[in-house]
């Protein structure tokens, strides 16, 4: 067959949203650089208080990553706003100094009251100090030891700065077929001239500086067990796919499933439901995240411990049940038509 005649194949490509934290503003800018194919100026970050590139990540098996990899100005300046930046992150990257290990407390407890379904890497930078020397120094701390064993961080050494997005990869594939994993948390080691392809990047690691919370740090935090009493109350037409994944049927788009602990939603369209090709990449593909997110009322209840976030999530379910072209949002109506429409079908 001539090479011409071979039909093209869809790239499958998975594509997921790092964050990147930490007080050493040069090497997270440098990280940025080595591995981002598409990156807008550096300045953005000082100006906004972000800047964001494009990192595309080869793994094994053929799986292809795509990461929109979102680096956070930590200075004091610009600390009020970076938790805005934290939403719909898969994974979150945390750059600390071998001078202020202190910082892993601190950006952990900031960063894992907020988001669910995280992977959190922390890499620590060895300039003058040993692994063994750091632990004995600072992880036998009574409260250091409480996290680690709490939260079963894994504790690695890595030879090179790829090794962290190896890490979100495999974990991110896993949480594919584990729909249950919880937060990951992982504490990588790695000396500074092995971080970066050329050792001559100096900085100096900022103190930590708290961002405000207006108390968002609560209404990240679902109250699954109480949402899950409500709806069984309720005695929808809903089924329980496990403890914390809720999956219900409507007639014209397909089958909806909603994650307890975050309110993320995703369709299995019905076009996919009646396919018969095994092949298929849009099958492959499904089921796709849907995203519907609460406009600026924060809304009231009466229950306690029933806020907004569980009130959003039942919302959503009550509107997709019986969803349809005349009760919808036009935004959610374009996404799931999209879904549902296939070119192969067509013919």
């Amino acid at each position: 067959m001539n090479s011409l005649e071979i039909p093209l194949q869809e790239k499958y490509v998975i594509k997921k949203k790092i964050c990147v934290l930490g007080g050493v503003e040069n090497y997270k800018d440098e990280f940025q650089r080595e591995f981002s194919s598409n990156i807008l100026p550096i300045e953005n970050k000082r100006n906004i208080g972000v800047n964001i590139s494009k990192i595309d990540c080869p793994y094994q098996n053929g799986e292809n990553f795509e990461f929109l990899l979102w680096n956070i100005d930590c200075r004091q300046s610009r600390a009020y706003l970076r938790t805005i930046f934290y939403k719909g992150a898969e994974a979150v990257i945390i750059f600390i100094s071998e001078a202020k290990v202190d910082q892993v407390l601190q950006y952990f407890n900031e960063v894992q009251g907020r988001l669910s379904s995280i992977t959190l890497v922390f890499c620590i930078i060895l300039e003058k100090s040993t692994k063994d020397e750091i632990i004995i120094k600072y992880f036998s701390n009574k409260e250091f030891d409480s996290m680690i064993k709490s939260n079963s961080i894994q504790i690695e050494d890595i030879n090179d700065s790829s090794e962290v997005l190896n890490q979100i990869c495999s974990i991110s594939l896993k949480r594919s077929t584990n729909k249950e994993l919880e937060n990951i948390y992982i504490i990588d080691f790695i000396p500074l001239d092995l971080l970066f392809a050329h050792s001559d990047i100096q900085d100096e690691c900022n103190d930590y500086f708290e961002p405000e919370s207006h108390g968002e740090i609560f209404k990240q935090i679902i109250n699954t067990e109480q949402l899950a009493s409500y709806l069984l109350k309720l005695k929808l037409n809903v089924q329980f796919e496990s403890i914390n994944w809720l999956k219900f049927k409507n007639n014209k788009y397909g089958t909806f499933s909603i994650y307890l602990k975050n309110g993320n939603v995703y369709l299995f369209p019905k076009i996919c439901e009646k396919c018969k090709k095994i092949k298929c990449l849009k099958l492959k593909k499904a089921p796709f995240f849907i995203c519907i997110e609460a406009g600026e009322s924060m809304g009231w209840t009466n229950i306690d411990g029933f806020d907004q976030p569980e009130i959003l999530i039942l919302a959503k379910i009550l509107a997709l049940i019986e969803g349809n072209e005349n009760n919808l949002p036009r935004s959610i109506l374009n996404q799931i038509r999209n879904i549902n429409y296939c070119d192969k079908g067509k013919k």
